[in-house]
């Protein structure tokens, strides 16, 4: 190898260095983490432990249903006008019809943060549900609330919130799960009922990813490891 073509190497090893360090914000994001009030509830997000969801290779099962916005709303007539509308501070804006958004069905779904997918989950109550639970990590004492949430939640929701602030976009995929009956036998009565399935489409989404992309996503950790979706 000639000295040119070494230090290319060099060159490139270094970019490459630096890229694995960059964060998915694209910023220097070390002062505002360590000046935030509620850092122990962000996760921060390097580029390298992420993917693009255009390069995800299931990205087909899945469509957009909500956009991820921080909630600046206000009352705009009566004696509240000018008064924020709800405490909570980002807000999921469905993309689809909202009877699908809040129908109780079984879905998979897929948070990204300017476009690098971030979290895989799945739910058995519908969109809607989950994603007001996820609202519920505003409860964290740091915020002057009782603490009742998931630990997931509160990681969740504040770390959402840092991003938002950085101006990222944060959007959310799913993946309507087909409904599946199984007969049962109760006493000498046959029963036709729904089976629950999301765990097992969930499971088996999750390591497929992580065999193909050497890790869960990053927010998959599920920060307390006593908790599951």
């Amino acid at each position: 190898m000639n000295s040119n073509n070494k230090i290319e190497e060099l060159c490139n090893n270094l970019h490459k260095l630096e890229l694995d360090k960059k964060d998915i914000s694209g910023k220097d994001i070390s002062k505002i983490y360590n000046n935030s009030l509620y850092k122990k509830w962000v996760k921060t997000i390097l580029i390298n432990k992420t993917i693009l969801f255009d390069k995800y290779d299931r990205k087909s099962y899945f469509v957009s249903v909500a956009n991820i916005v921080l909630d600046t709303e206000l009352y705009k007539s009566g004696k509240n006008k000018g008064i924020k509308k709800r405490n909570t501070l980002i807000k999921f804006i469905p993309t689809i019809q909202d009877t699908e958004f809040n129908n109780k069905t079984e879905w998979l779904y897929i948070f990204v943060i300017n476009n690098m997918i971030v979290k895989l989950g799945g739910t058995r109550t519908g969109l809607k549900k989950r994603v007001m639970s996820y609202l519920c990590g505003h409860h964290i004492k740091e915020r002057g609330k009782s603490g009742d949430c998931s630990k997931t939640n509160g990681f969740i929701y504040n770390t959402f919130n840092f991003y938002l602030n950085l101006n990222c976009k944060i959007k959310m995929y799913g993946y309507k799960l087909p409904d599946t009956k199984i007969n049962i036998k109760i006493f000498d009565k046959e029963k036709n009922i729904k089976a629950q399935t999301y765990h097992a489409y969930e499971s088996v989404f999750l390591e497929d990813y992580k065999k193909k992309y050497n890790n869960y996503p990053i927010l998959n950790d599920n920060c307390d490891p006593d908790y599951k979706d």
